[in-house]
């Protein structure tokens, strides 16, 4: 239950977006035989702090109704896989113990089901939240979010064409004044990497918050990659005046795969249909 329990948890975290419409009673997802990716994109994540980096891998699909990822190694223990869907399903491959023994579980749960679970109402929430987004555009000052610019540099990664978007950046970090240059580079892929950056939300993110981050942010490059389709981010450096630099995370490999992900052997748990409170009791009653 504990390691169900944490992973109820970590989608929660992911949740930052909703609209009142897609509360309605969700149907329990039907599990099938496998998933099919056609492409796998790995990243290496640098932490300048800890100097040291991880891995992690993305699979996509060609008609982009699901999205994988595969944690860094040091996660691996806890899931193996998490499979995402447009319609807000998450579903995580894993390894638990289950009286003393290692069992394979494949735990469903639907985002949309889960927040009718957290206290107040839907429409409340997705109010709340709306209003949040205008007031955070309207008081971000443009230079904060926006005015990356095209450069004009262009390398390839992997047989695409990335172009460089950049900008300058000036800030106070613990009471030092730092400033520096910060690149972001995408590329336009073959396949459709937008459900990435909205991993964990299923697309719930209503049109209205689109919208927001397209006409107030249409400079920002997160929300390039949110808002357009087949755009990759596939590098994030920063360069500090008089100082050191380097890359925060970088895509260290693009492939064309045929990767087949089944479910047989794994006892599913499917709680798609279910708020948090009954997810957590079916769990209980499971024990």
């Amino acid at each position: 239950m504990k390691n169900t329990i944490l992973m109820i948890a970590s989608v929660s975290l992911l949740v930052s977006k909703t609209n009142g419409q897609d509360m309605a009673k969700t149907k329990e997802y039907l599990v099938p035989s496998s998933f099919q990716f056609d492409y796998k994109v790995v990243y290496q994540i640098n932490d300048e702090n800890k100097n040291s980096s991880e891995t992690i891998t993305y699979y996509f699909t060609k008609n982009s109704e699901f999205i994988g990822m595969q944690p860094s190694r040091q996660d691996k223990k806890d899931m193996e896989l998490m499979v995402n869907t447009k319609d807000g399903t998450v579903l995580t491959f894993s390894e638990q113990l289950n009286h003393g023994k290692s069992q394979k579980v494949l735990t469903v749960m639907n985002i949309r089901s889960l927040m009718k679970g957290i206290g107040e109402s839907a429409t409340d929430i997705a109010k709340s939240l709306s209003e949040k987004d205008e007031n955070v555009s309207e008081k971000k000052k443009p230079n904060e979010l926006n005015n990356f610019v095209k450069t004009g540099k262009t390398k390839q990664v992997f047989g695409y064409t990335a172009d460089e978007y950049s900008k300058e950046v000036n800030q106070d970090k613990n009471g030092k004044k730092r400033s520096g240059t910060m690149s972001i580079w995408y590329a336009k892929v073959d396949f459709d990497p937008q459900m990435m950056l909205w991993m964990g939300m299923g697309n719930m993110a209503g049109a209205q918050s689109k919208s927001i981050m397209q006409q107030s942010h249409s400079n920002n490059m997160l929300g390039i990659g949110m808002i357009q389709k087949n755009y990759l981010m596939i590098e994030m450096d920063a360069s500090e005046t008089g100082g050191k630099g380097g890359s925060g995370m970088k895509v260290v490999s693009i492939e064309k795969i045929t990767f087949n992900k089944s479910t047989e052997g794994y006892v599913i748990k499917n709680y798609s249909g279910m708020n948090m409170k009954e997810m957590i009791q079916k769990e209980m009653e499971e024990k």
